[in-house]
């Protein structure tokens, strides 16, 4: 396995996590709305929203990394986790429409 830098890691798995990342920042922006058990049904049903546009995002990273070339060449873990290093150290980006 070789040891990739960040200008190695495919831009399109680091834009794929850069959008999830943006998505679960929306999730957890609920947690200023305080205990779910007092949530209204219009706001929980906004959180589930979110959530599942989350899942999806995270889902379309995980399956990308598991499809890359790259991740027979060093292991799909040790890719997974240089591609959100690499997401991290880049600015973030707007949420798009991945179920699409």
């Amino acid at each position: 396995m070789s040891d990739k830098s960040a200008t190695d890691i495919p831009s399109e798995l680091i834009e794929l996590q850069r959008v999830s990342n943006a998505e679960f920042l929306k999730v957890q922006a609920f947690n200023g709305h305080g205990r779910t058990s007092e949530w209204s049904d219009e706001l929980h049903a906004e959180w589930k929203a979110q959530w599942e546009a989350w899942r999806v995002a995270a889902e379309a990273v995980y399956e990308a990394v598991c499809n890359h070339p790259a991740a027979a060449e060093m292991g799909r873990y040790t890719l997974e986790m240089a591609v959100k290093a690499a997401a991290r150290s880049t600015a973030p980006v707007e949420s798009h429409d991945l179920a699409a």
